[in-house]
């Protein structure tokens, strides 16, 4: 396997594990995981619940991008990676509705380069 093909692989996995520490990191510990995204919350609050929820989502699609990294299905992560640009992007209005333009840049930068980066993972 070549050094750039590595690399692809490399960037597959971490997609998936960015999704499944992120999903975890949200089921166990919405707080922190909210505070992550500069809008602190209460915890045993409905606003912590939610966060979970989200965290179920992403735990969810790390478990999708790894069973399609088993079948060596990289195309499919790199698909599934693409879509992740929406998330960035809602995650950004919604951040910066409620934590202003500094804790929304991230998000909306991530989104920006994610097409991309899955592009080159893909090919």
């Amino acid at each position: 396997m070549s050094d750039l093909q590595s690399l692809k692989l490399l960037a597959n996995y971490g997609v998936t594990a960015f999704l499944l520490s992120t999903g975890l990191l949200a089921l166990l510990s919405p707080t922190t995981m909210a505070a992550g995204f500069g809008m602190p919350i209460q915890d045993d609050t409905f606003a912590s619940g939610f966060v979970q929820c989200m965290g179920g989502r992403n735990l969810t699609f790390g478990i999708i991008a790894g069973t399609f990294l088993l079948r060596r299905d990289l195309r499919a992560v790199a698909t599934m990676a693409t879509l992740l640009a929406v998330d960035g992007v809602i995650d950004g209005l919604v951040t910066y509705k409620y934590s202003g333009v500094a804790a929304a840049a991230p998000h909306f930068g991530a989104a920006a380069i994610i097409p991309f980066v899955s592009a080159w993972m893909s090919s």
